[in-house]
């Protein structure tokens, strides 16, 4: 046998004893592998109980029976995969020795919800006489009508404005500013990093106002985008989050303040204070400096400043220097940045580079759509699969097409980008019996540009095509499928509208997949966290959404493939060419439109704006769902709007009115794109199956959250006091 580290038992016996087992083939020493084999076991199961002690390390399932010694409150069960409760449990005497102050309230949100809080005491902000033994020189009666940045501040949580008294009750979010009320503001959005991604050139004479060339525009699709802060740790437990510390949109003034102290500040030889440009700055820019290197401009070259009109800056600006006497210095400018409408330009005079790479951050709910964000826990290992990577600098391979002739060889193949830049896609053949995976690298979004405005996609008998990770654009991707094929979307977005203009609005209104199967087959499409926009599947379609957002972009949704005016090609006369879409199943899901299907198996915790239309509705079942009245769907199970047996007609149409989903904003892009406002109805927002909210963010399990905050806070009020929370995104 060949040496092995698992011989500790072996080697405790003398010498003799081993002499005798290897003139024997070493049978003891193979019998003591299987003794030993176990011993590790039994060391690894001791050890994790020495661990499972602590807070720190314990396992997640021991979390609850620690907090239990500590008489802390049972809460409502979370995913851990959202956040875990550890550190609600491990800063609990924490809690205790500092109740009622306003970092530990704050703290408490942070812990027990997972979302970003600030907490205010609004008896600061009141507007009273004071104390002259005590005077607040920062509590002013009228804000300071010079101060721009204090204006803007005004109506959130960082406000330094005083109010008027309002005795209307806090925590039914309702009133705020009175002596007695501590309110918390949470941030539900996240802010997701983009790294070393293209930016969009905008061409001379494309839009209004842009003339000349050196304009840029941060997000790949070519629309203005917002900014967000990338949140930084807060230093102390006894200091309040500010605007560094929150994933909030970024402003223009706090940028431009500190860019503009730091140039002077460089032009006087002093040291520059850092904020926002320390570290985690919130944006950088990148020029080509060679293959797969780049070099970032500096933030003293950069100018903040609001290119809502396209203009180009300066290439310099003066600063005073130490000595007053002396000229001014000239600091170099060589690109403005407007974070709140996603543009750049470079300064007038200057070169303007073929290339530019921005990394930033924008804000959404989850991970749901192309992204760049951690997903390697759905990445399909290797295995045996042939690889084929894809590097637009460093290669192997420099395009998709390369990638994807040399994967047609082999049975199964793995296609993978390793960046984020863009590929033009026209055609893609899986053979019959094939399986392809064509994917982006873990925190990458590769863009696919479909040329011509369409991207044909042929599937063979029994072949495989997994998608994942791709944000897919200027045109609509048409799947034909034969018998028993199968199209596998993860984590990917087909634009809504097949592209957006500059403004963000859909180019246009025609579906982003269109699925053909072959008339006596079967074609099954799955789509797992994607975004879409209508989707086009014909009878021989089995349809599987599941944490998906599909946007009718105010039609159809989900709806057949309609009649051809003509004959058919002779290359699609196998193809189905009519009839509604075929089965269909919907989890957790938000539909925007109206949908047709021929048999709805199984409709759960999800939202559909538009009337649905099922034929076969002997088969299949709806439960915990948002479906308008009107709508034709198979049996249904704890439904909105639900009503009671004889309901006059005018009770029915106020729960009509009432109970139906409201969101933060219904357009592509927006951050708050499908998320539901905690203004909509309870039945809705509780209403799933686990008395989560319906929809496409019904994994977030956003109302357990509240319901675990509004708990907690009861344990760690002083007497007298009274808190709400409310949410700032």
């Amino acid at each position: 046998m060949t040496p092995s580290p698992r011989d500790r038992l072996y080697k405790l016996l003398p010498a003799i004893h081993r002499a005798k087992d290897t003139l024997q083939g070493e049978p003891l020493r193979a019998l003591l592998a299987i003794m030993e084999h176990e011993l590790l076991a039994l060391e690894e199961d001791i050890g994790q109980l020495h661990d499972n002690w602590f807070i720190e390390t314990c396992q997640e399932w021991v979390v609850p029976y620690i907090g239990d010694l500590l008489k802390v409150r049972d809460l409502v069960p979370v995913d851990p995969g959202l956040f875990s409760q550890r550190a609600y449990v491990a800063n609990t005497l924490a809690y205790r020795r500092r109740k009622g102050t306003a970092a530990m309230l704050e703290q408490l949100a942070r812990d027990v919800t997972g979302w970003p809080a600030r907490a205010v005491e609004f008896f600061q902000r009141v507007g009273t006489t004071q104390y002259l033994n005590h005077p607040r020189l920062t509590s002013l009666r009228t804000p300071d009508l010079r101060d721009a940045n204090a204006l803007e501040l005004v109506g959130t949580p960082f406000e330094n404005a005083t109010r008027t008294v309002d005795v209307r009750h806090i925590d039914n979010q309702r009133g705020q500013h009175n002596l007695p009320n501590v309110g918390l503001f949470l941030w539900r959005l996240e802010s997701y990093p983009v790294v070393l991604a293209p930016a969009y050139r905008v061409l001379p004479a494309s839009e209004p106002g842009a003339t000349e060339e050196g304009l840029f525009r941060f997000d790949a699709l070519g629309c203005d985008t917002h900014l967000f802060n990338l949140p930084q740790s807060e230093t102390t437990l006894s200091s309040l989050a500010g605007e560094l510390n929150v994933p909030t949109p970024l402003r223009r003034r706090p940028l431009y303040d500190e860019l503009e102290a730091r140039r002077a500040a460089l032009a006087r030889g002093q040291t520059p204070e850092q904020r926002y440009f320390g570290a985690t700055p919130p944006f950088t820019l990148h020029l080509d400096a060679g293959p797969g290197t780049f070099e970032a401009i500096s933030p003293d070259e950069v100018l903040i400043c609001d290119l809502s009109t396209w203009h180009r800056p300066p290439a310099t600006l003066p600063y005073p220097p130490v000595d007053p006497s002396l000229p001014p210095v000239n600091r170099s400018i060589r690109v403005a940045v407007d974070p709140v409408n996603g543009r750049l330009a470079f300064a007038e005079g200057l070169p303007v580079p073929a290339t530019l790479s921005v990394s930033y951050a924008y804000g959404f709910s989850s991970e749901v759509g192309g992204g760049f964000y951690d997903r390697q826990e759905t990445l399909l290992p290797l295995e045996q699969r042939g690889a084929y990577r894809v590097d637009t600098r460093v290669g192997p391979y420099t395009t998709l097409a390369s990638a994807l002739s040399a994967s047609g060889a082999s049975g199964d193949a793995l296609v993978e980008v390793l960046d984020s830049e863009r590929y033009p896609l026209t055609t893609l053949d899986v053979a019959a019996g094939s399986r392809l995976e064509l994917r982006a690298a873990n925190l990458q979004r590769p863009v696919i540009d479909l040329q011509g405005g369409r991207g044909l996609v042929r599937l063979g008998a029994g072949a495989t095509l997994v998608l994942s990770g791709l944000l897919v654009r200027g045109g609509v991707l048409e799947v034909q499928a034969a018998d028993n094929a199968t199209l596998d979307l993860r984590h990917c977005t087909l634009v809504p509208g097949q592209d957006l203009l500059p403004d963000g609005q859909p180019r246009t209104t025609g579906p982003s997949l269109v699925v053909k199967g072959e008339k006596d087959g079967d074609c099954t499409v799955l789509l797992h966290r994607c975004i879409t926009g209508p989707v086009r599947t014909g009878r021989a379609t089995v349809l599987r959404l599941e944490d998906c957002i599909v946007d009718g972009l105010g039609g159809p949704a989900l709806q057949g493939l309609p009649i051809p005016p003509g004959p058919l090609l002779p290359s699609e006369e196998d193809l189905e060419a009519e009839g509604l879409t075929g089965t269909l199943h919907v989890l957790a899901s938000t539909v925007l439109g109206t949908v047709e299907t021929t048999v709805l198996e199984l409709a759960s915790d999800s939202l559909f704006t538009g009337r649905v239309n099922v034929v076969q509705r002997q088969k299949g079942c709806m439960r915990f769902c948002y479906v308008p009245p009107g709508s034709h769907v198979p049996q249904r199970f704890r439904c909105q709007p639900a009503y009671a047996e004889d309901t006059p007609e005018d009770v029915r149409l106020e729960i009509e009115r009432r109970v139906k989903p409201v969101f933060t904003s219904d357009r592509y892009l927006e951050p708050g794109y499908c998320q539901l406002r905690d203004d909509t109805d309870s039945g809705i927002r509780r209403g799933a199956s686990d008395e989560g909210e319906m929809g496409v963010f019904h994994h977030l399990q956003q109302p357990q959250r509240e319901a675990n905050l509004r708990a907690s806070l009861t344990d760690y009020l002083r007497f007298g006091l009274e808190a709400g929370f409310f949410f700032v995104t």
